[in-house]
């Protein structure tokens, strides 16, 4: 039996370790300068009717199931979807204000990002890698709502169904329905959840059908299990068995062609640019990978990016799963003879290094993104026009911008209801349609005005029907009582005191 000298068993053993802290500076870094990505997420309109209803729902400790917020549509039945996630963000801002919300969403988005890093089967680098890139090419689809909640569950989700198809661990989908159970709580988003299992499951069958697959029928059956466990407990909500159909009439309403976040991603956009070379990227590194040629990767990848394409708010989505698809397949020649030489101790000298690049990174980053979120109200949304109506009480009725409908029932409710706000789904085609027909000038606004008994009239300047109002104002019913860089404001003459 040969004994190694003392001096090899510790050179040994300090080379462990120095590989052990090299890892640990690496994941760090990573972990820094995602979060440093996920910064530049801001407050959309829809944040603030969150808020609202979080308010709402605390001060009454009780879920609205009636529209509370708007005189068009009050007292009509609404499905408060996310009531959960209006809670926690109500609270949130009353902690901490927007700064709070911002540096909570960051962390969601970081969290989906780092754990589908995590679920690649490939280098550790490699997979921080595809998930920086991923999240960068996602940055335009973020935002201070709850999409971000569903985009971490969605994570979860992928997680789970991997280890357990991979290393046959089926006990571990038992997690999935009780996920689920916190998903429907939370957004109707859960809906991704479900269409990851069935994907997967239809990827993982036509692999096995073509003979390219990993796994046999017999792996896959307790997914499929998890799969109606899941649904089974999507009415275990206070909306009930109204949340399995819920997201798809969201999905079939025709006003969504006018949503911007529904509409077909614009590649003509600069912001959309590493949106697109990761898609080419991810393609051709399935195209030349190395490993086993699986079709049902290539199904995945075609159907999420349709689903991108045809509604930019399915980008993130797309980016999500690129991340396993771009770090499972992207192959990289080996390392020069002298890169393998290096001694650990300089690895970890060089991780130190990437740290501190990161952590700076997340620094500027953050504070230029919080920064911009403390003064977001100031220069997004019409704050000084709203404090003018609450100090002048200008008279009740108001027609109101579509994007200034949440900010308003933020700031006057209960004193002023809205005309309109972002719950599409509460007003219905039929509804956004004759507004969006008065709001773009296409009829006179009048008969309109006159019918809903509107008396104040808050909009954006550059508005077609601003412009009309401007006109009318001149010589007839309507005055300019307010105007500044975000919004104008008009009153009907009679109504005034």
């Amino acid at each position: 039996m040969q004994i190694e000298p003392k001096s090899t068993v510790a050179e040994r053993s300090a080379d462990e370790r120095a590989q052990r802290l090299s890892r640990l500076f690496l994941a760090l870094g990573f972990y820094l300068a995602l979060f440093g990505l996920c910064c530049g997420a801001i407050a959309s309109a829809d944040t603030w009717w969150h808020l609202a209803t979080g308010r709402w729902i605390v001060g009454h400790h009780a879920i609205p199931h009636t529209d509370p917020f708007s005189f068009s549509a009050g007292g009509k039945s609404w499905i408060a979807h996310e009531y959960l996630t209006d809670i926690l963000m109500f609270y949130l801002h009353s902690a901490g204000g927007f700064i709070a919300l911002a540096v909570v969403n960051a962390l969601l988005l970081t969290l989906a990002f780092g754990v589908t890093a995590q679920t690649a089967r490939a280098p550790r680098w490699l997979a921080f890698a595809a998930a920086l890139f991923a999240a960068f090419a996602a940055r335009p689809a973020f935002a201070v709502r709850p999409q971000s909640l569903s985009l971490a569950l969605a994570a979860a989700f992928l997680w789970i169904i991997r280890e357990s198809l991979h290393r046959y661990m089926p006990r571990w989908l038992i997690a999935l329905p009780c996920l689920m159970l916190l998903w429907v709580q939370l957004h109707a988003g859960y809906l991704l959840g479900i269409g990851f299992i069935g994907l997967l499951l239809f990827a993982e069958m036509l692999d096995w059908l073509l003979k390219r697959g990993e796994t046999t029928p017999g792996e896959w059956l307790p997914l499929g299990f998890a799969g109606i466990g899941c649904v089974a407990v999507v009415p275990l909500n206070p909306n009930g068995v109204a949340m399995l159909t819920f997201p798809f009439f969201v999905m079939r309403m025709k006003i969504n062609e006018t949503i911007a976040e529904w509409r077909p991603a614009n590649l003509h956009d600069p912001h959309l640019y590493p949106f697109m070379a990761l898609a080419v990227i991810t393609l051709l590194a399935m195209l030349l990978s190395k490993k086993r040629y699986r079709p049902g990767q290539f199904a995945i990848y075609g159907l999420l990016l349709a689903a991108a394409l045809k509604s930019a708010r399915n980008i993130s989505v797309f980016c999500l799963v690129a991340v396993l698809l771009l770090a499972d397949h992207l192959w990289l020649p080996e390392s020069p003879e002298f890169f393998k030489k290096v001694s650990v101790r300089f690895q970890a000298i060089a991780a130190a290094g990437v740290l501190m690049l990161a952590g700076y990174f997340c620094a500027h980053a953050a504070s230029a993104g919080l920064a911009f979120q403390a003064l977001a109200e100031k220069n997004l949304y019409p704050r000084d026009a709203v404090n003018y109506i609450a100090v002048h009480h200008l008279p009740p009725n108001i027609l109101n911008d579509y994007t200034f409908g949440g900010y308003m029932i933020w700031r006057l409710y209960p004193e002023y209801q809205v005309y309109v706000d972002g719950r599409a789904d509460l007003y219905g085609d039929e509804f956004l349609a004759k507004y969006l027909e008065i709001y773009e000038g296409e009829s006179d606004p009048r008969p309109f005005l006159d019918r809903n008994r509107i008396n104040t009239v808050i909009l954006a300047p550059s508005s077609k029907l601003s412009t009309l109002l401007r006109m009318l104002s001149l010589n007839g019913d309507w005055q300019l009582e307010f105007e500044d860089l975000h919004a104008v404001i008009f009153v009907r003459r009679n109504s005034l005191p």
